[in-house]
């Protein structure tokens, strides 16, 4: 390990930033162990999607209620993201990762032995905070292995991954059920290989900052933030999920939580402001720029697991597919996300350029969600493979940047954290957007099916109400797929008007072009240069061990 001392440009206090060498074979080891693990978090986010109907019949819940083993895994990874970031700097990245992914394993094979809805929905919480780790340690191991251009690239390939198993999740899923319903268990158990080979690699890759392990300090974590975190985040997805399906908006059952939900997140606010350890670093929001993008990211999340979720809807309900047909309807979106994602974090390495790319993302998808309010049962196979098709690659765009854009705005000490904080902010917007979609869907369902003259009571079970139909068939079935097909419209366009913000919030955003070298990136806090290229950056883990060391 090799000291270096800088003096910031008051002269104050030295900031000494230490490096230390990690060899080329291990640091492919640690990518492959991460990519492994970000693909079979997003086949978990993305699998049950087409498998809703089998489950929910299986289990005997409603549609929307299915819909809920979903929000749930995405909530409790979100919530957890910021936990294990902290401990992470305390106890070391080998031993935060390994614990979260046996919480992932633990969660994994309690969804698999599920007998009834409660039990799967425990196993899709656990599953939910073992998936946080990872997630949050990853952008963290990648600040800490590569210089800023060069992790550009790396991002983007675990973008890809994360894109793979968004593809195989729907295909997969679907296959599963297509026959037998009560097949849905094997979605959970076919990736336990994949994290045990993972979990073994962890134990022998990781563990380059032993060093810097400091077990008492776990005492001294934001316990009281990540309090008010969880408080505020669960009680502003409830009355989402809940307003105007189950409950009228200005029921008590969806106003007290909207009250505590905003109690909680100003009480947040100002504790983080004033405690010596915050879990949300005032450095992450002093820059107006790095605000817009965490903003962004939590949009991007809310329009890609809104619009995922309702297109298996569609494929299923309007068109008529079986469960394995709407995985393969949905490749052309889910398939072009990988390299579309792949070629902006290489442009970006190559270049040091990204905003065209944001801008021309946002406004490419701003286009296909109002094209997407033209389908509906009639649209031909041409158009609709078009628009799936140009919707992957508006996403593919969108993957990288708030990545990319939030290392070049932030100190390098806080750049692990700032990717962490994109992670987790779109998986927040990924939980909300399954919630905003049961709200505006389910509403706009019974509205129309009341304009219909149709049975109204039912209209949060979607799925069952669609296959009622289908069997019944005659004018019955042509009016219950009218109602869903303008009920989807409402979806798409609430999506629409969603990334038309983001898009006039990143013409706001300033978007530095990356250096090439870390020598070429001066520190904001002490006006000198960053780690050298040929070392490994250990900034943030030095800075936060000697902070939280100090009485």
């Amino acid at each position: 390990m090799v000291p270096k001392e800088h003096y910031g440009s008051a002269g104050a206090v030295p900031v000494v930033i230490q490096t230390l060498q990690v060899n080329n074979l291990r640091k492919v080891g640690i990518l492959v162990v991460m990519n492994t693990v970000a693909l079979v978090q997003a086949f978990d986010a993305t699998c049950i999607c087409v498998t809703l109907p089998a489950l929910a019949k299986e289990l005997d819940v409603s549609f929307s209620e299915s819909l809920s083993m979903g929000s749930v895994f995405l909530l409790a990874t979100a919530i957890s993201q910021p936990i294990f970031a902290e401990l992470a700097h305390v106890i070391g990245r080998r031993p935060a990762y390994i614990a979260s992914l046996t919480i992932f394993i633990s969660g994994t094979i309690l969804c698999g032995a599920a007998r009834n809805s409660l039990m799967l929905l425990a196993g899709r919480a656990v599953q939910g905070v073992g998936s946080g780790g990872p997630q949050a340690l990853s952008g963290m191991i990648l600040a800490d292995l590569f210089p800023i251009r060069e992790r550009s690239r790396w991002v983007a390939y675990q973008n890809v991954s994360w894109a793979l198993g968004t593809i195989a999740g729907p295909l997969v899923g679907g296959a599963f059920v297509e026959n037998v319903d009560s097949n849905w268990r094997w979605i959970f158990w076919c990736t336990l290989p994949f994290l045990g080979g993972s979990f073994v690699g962890c134990i022998f890759m990781l563990g380059y900052d032993s060093d810097q392990r400091n077990w008492r300090l776990i005492k001294d974590l934001d316990w009281i933030g990540i309090l008010l975190f969880a408080i505020s985040s669960v009680s502003i997805l409830l009355p989402l999920t809940w307003g105007g399906s189950r409950f009228p908006w200005k029921s008590a059952q969806v106003l007290v939580p909207i009250g505590v939900s905003i109690v909680s997140f100003v009480a947040l606010g100002a504790y983080e402001r004033v405690v010596k350890k915050p879990m949300f670093r005032q450095s992450l929001f002093r820059n107006r720029s790095t605000i817009l993008q965490f903003i962004n990211a939590m949009i991007h999340g809310i329009i890609m697991w809104m619009v995922l979720y309702y297109l298996a809807v569609f494929f299923l309900g309007v068109k008529g597919k079986s469960p394995l047909m709407t995985g393969v309807w949905a490749l052309p979106a889910t398939v072009t996300v990988a390299p579309v994602a792949a070629v902006v974090g290489i442009v970006a390495y190559k270049t040091g350029k990204y905003q065209g790319f944001m801008i021309g993302g946002w406004g490419l998808l701003i286009a296909i969600l109002g094209a997407m309010t033209v389908l509906d049962q009639d649209t031909t196979t041409h158009t609709t493979l078009i628009i799936i098709l140009l919707l992957g690659i508006a996403m593919g765009l969108l993957i990288p940047v708030m990545s990319i854009g939030v290392q070049a705005t932030v100190e390098e000490g806080d750049v692990g954290h700032a990717i962490s904080m994109i992670y987790a902010l779109r998986t927040m917007g990924q939980c909300l957007g399954i919630a905003i979609g049961i709200t505006v869907f389910s509403s706009q369902l019974k509205t129309e099916l009341k304009s219909m003259n149709q049975d109204t009571d039912h209209a949060n079970n979607a799925m069952k109400l669609i296959k009622v139909s289908i069997e019944q068939g005659g004018f019955g079935h042509e009016r219950m797929t009218e109602a869903v097909v303008l009920a989807l419209k409402h979806l798409w366009a609430t999506g629409s008007a969603l990334a038309g913000l983001a898009f006039i919030l990143g013409l706001f955003a300033r978007c530095p072009k990356l250096p090439k070298n870390p020598e070429d990136r001066v520190e904001q806090s002490t006006g000198f240069p960053a780690t050298p290229i040929d070392r490994v950056c250990a900034v943030s883990i030095t800075r936060d061990i000697r902070s939280r060391s100090q009485v």
